[in-house]
């Protein structure tokens, strides 16, 4: 938003106009008006599609910037990435005798294809800002957006005076998969796991790859028995969906998980402790209730306790 309004502010500023706005869509039925300001900028933004469709029509389909009626007082400049229409810029000029040049077309065509290039390069990195974000396999948010959501989330609950709760899971002899199976089989269990933990934690926790095997859920609001109850329902929840045919050929036979689940409130000496400090002693005592868990014969929950809370 913030490229397409300066965009178009130093567009108007170029041709000296008075009132413009920014359409962006694919064809004229879809455009939808994102930027606008002068007299009209609100009622635009409210209503949202161009006024006239015909005359939109024609201007997506040049490549320059032109005027849309002969009194000159309209200037359409499309915005195209080179292969498809992005969208549509339009400004006004004041009221007759002013009147929109071909100078000022040959100007609003330049602006228009600053604006698109912009807009283009503005979606190519946030998209990838969202890949950098998210684990490639399963979709789901990597490790460092769980360093940054946990710091979040252990500063908010000491301030709130409220516990919450973080889960590693271990997927169930997955070196027996890949090596029964294959690698492509051991990748699809991990995708399904991940897909299982995602629904069964849906409005209650967020998961996270954590790498290899491992996955890690964060529960912000929560209790002993309220962790313990979601991570029943984890462990259940995987157990009974991933079994099932592979696109690749084959069977994938049932996928279980080991988990250990450590509580804020469960940690000891907790006072004055940084988030840091705090957010590396939750991760290290559930992972020491999960490597219990294994221990016990996995497919298991198992709750930290205060010896698991050692430095």
């Amino acid at each position: 938003m913030r490229v397409l309004d300066e965009g178009l502010h130093a567009a108007a500023l170029a041709v000296r106009a008075t009132a413009g706005a920014v359409f962006l869509g694919h064809s004229a039925d879809l455009l939808s008006c994102v930027a606008a300001f002068g007299p009209e900028a609100r009622l635009l933004l409210q209503r949202g599609a161009a006024p006239n469709r015909d005359v939109v029509k024609r201007a997506l389909g040049r490549r320059a910037a032109q005027c849309a009626s002969p009194a000159r007082q309209v200037l359409l400049a499309p915005l195209h990435d080179g292969k498809r229409s992005l969208g549509l810029l339009q400004l006004e000029s004041p009221s007759s005798p002013e009147r929109f040049s071909e100078h000022d077309e040959r100007v609003l065509t330049g602006m228009a294809r600053y604006i698109a290039t912009s807009l283009v390069q503005t979606s190519s990195l946030r998209r990838q800002e969202g890949l950098a974000a998210h684990d490639p396999l399963t979709g789901l948010r990597n490790v460092r957006e769980l360093n940054n959501d946990l710091t979040r989330a252990v500063s908010a609950a000491r301030r709130g005076e409220r516990d919450m709760a973080l889960m590693f899971v271990d997927v169930d002899h997955l070196k027996r998969v890949n090596s029964k199976l294959g690698h492509a089989a051991g990748s699809e269990a991990l995708k399904r796991t991940g897909k299982a933990l995602d629904e069964a934690a849906a409005g209650v926790g967020d998961v996270f790859r954590f790498g290899g095997d491992e996955f890690v859920v964060v529960q912000k609001n929560a209790s002993k028995e309220s962790a313990r109850a979601l991570a029943d329902h984890l462990r259940s929840h995987v157990a009974a969906s991933t079994a099932g045919p592979m696109r690749s050929g084959g069977e994938l036979p049932k996928i279980t998980v080991s988990i250990g689940v450590a509580t804020l409130r469960g940690l000891r000496h907790v006072n004055g402790q940084p988030p840091s400090d705090l957010k590396s002693r939750l991760m290290t005592t559930a992972d020491r209730a999960l490597f219990r868990a294994k221990d016990a014969g996995r497919n298991r929950v198992e709750l930290a306790t205060s010896r698991d809370d050692r430095h």
